[in-house]
């Protein structure tokens, strides 16, 4: 009796040992798949190499009208020793105000530029940041948003110290949107005077979990738990903290809340519940047919009519 007991209490352990062995080696591969970037500036999760082209008439545009601007190249180094890279777009006609524009998850500034060139011909100041470990800025691991909050604050100040007194637009796009949300929750220079996001996620979370049983079929229980773990011992941070919907609770600026009718990606039912859950001054725009990051392409006149009564609201 005792050496069945016993035998029971091994086979228990052993079998114990190796469902947190499958479950460590999930929660490791997870990180390695969403946050974590290679030396070749790739993620797990991409299909292949972010090249910055997009078939979109905006970029067709865009490449038309680049030519004939006169950039600026900026640099940082945020308070972890990461050097962080942004392109400067100054404006046609200076309305001394300055759009921070964010860009979204696995691409670069490339991706979000091309949205901003009416900003540029509306007489505002455009600075396009590459976020850590994207494009020419350092960085192993994405912050969801989380660590990359902090290194918006930082463009802040590069910002003021060059224009002290400019008017600061946060503008960000999906991933970027999540930033700017965060970064919104924090005591940002008086400077800073609205926030405009473009189909921003409620949480990393959330985002993950639901990427978790589309692509892999798997409930959030215990993968996403292992990878919060292992992420927190690779990356030193909890992506679970990257939570736009609670950093809502503690910001006060003007938000324009915007989202893609037929987002699935980050699903447009995120975009209203960041909007419902807001308490202070704020807009919602939903365009119809517009999926991820679309909005701009499938109604451009309604998406940047909306953004400059916006501005033109809170300047």
């Amino acid at each position: 009796m005792f050496k069945k007991r016993k035998f029971l209490i091994i086979l228990l352990a052993v079998i114990s040992f190796l469902i947190l062995c499958v479950i460590g080696f999930a929660g490791n591969y997870l990180v390695d798949y969403a946050i974590t970037v290679d030396e070749n500036g790739n993620l797990g999760s991409m299909s292949e190499p972010y090249t910055g082209i997009q078939d979109t008439l905006a970029q067709k545009e865009y490449d038309e009208w680049i030519t004939n601007q006169d950039l600026g190249e900026w640099e940082i180094t945020n308070k972890e020793g990461l050097n962080l890279w942004a392109q400067y777009y100054p404006a046609l006609e200076d309305t001394n105000v300055t759009i921070l524009a964010v860009h979204g998850y696995t691409v670069d500034h490339r991706d979000i530029v091309p949205a901003i060139k009416p900003f540029v011909e509306q007489g505002y100041s455009v600075l396009a940041i590459d976020q850590r470990g994207r494009g020419q800025s350092e960085g192993n691991y994405l912050g969801m948003g989380w660590l990359e909050k902090d290194d918006v604050i930082e463009w802040i100040n590069a910002i003021i110290e060059q224009y002290p007194n400019n008017k600061i637009i946060l503008y960000g796009e999906s991933m970027g949107a999540a930033t700017v949300m965060l970064a919104a929750s924090q005591q940002l220079p008086e400077n800073v005077i609205g926030v405009i996001e473009d189909c921003g996620y409620t949480s990393a979370y959330e985002m993950f979990e639901d990427q978790l049983k589309e692509r892999f079929g798997l409930p959030a229980f215990p993968f996403l738990p292992a990878a919060q773990i292992v992420g927190q011992l690779r990356a030193c941070y909890d992506f679970g903290k990257a939570s736009p919907i609670n950093a809502l609770k503690n910001a006060t600026l003007p938000i324009l809340f915007i989202h893609g009718g037929d987002d699935t990606y980050v699903p447009t039912w995120m975009g209203e519940k960041l909007y419902a859950s807001y308490q202070n001054q704020k807009e919602l725009l939903i365009i119809p047919g517009a999926e991820h990051g679309a909005s701009a392409d499938v109604d451009p006149d309604l998406y940047y009519k909306t953004i400059f009564d916006f501005i033109e609201s809170i300047n």
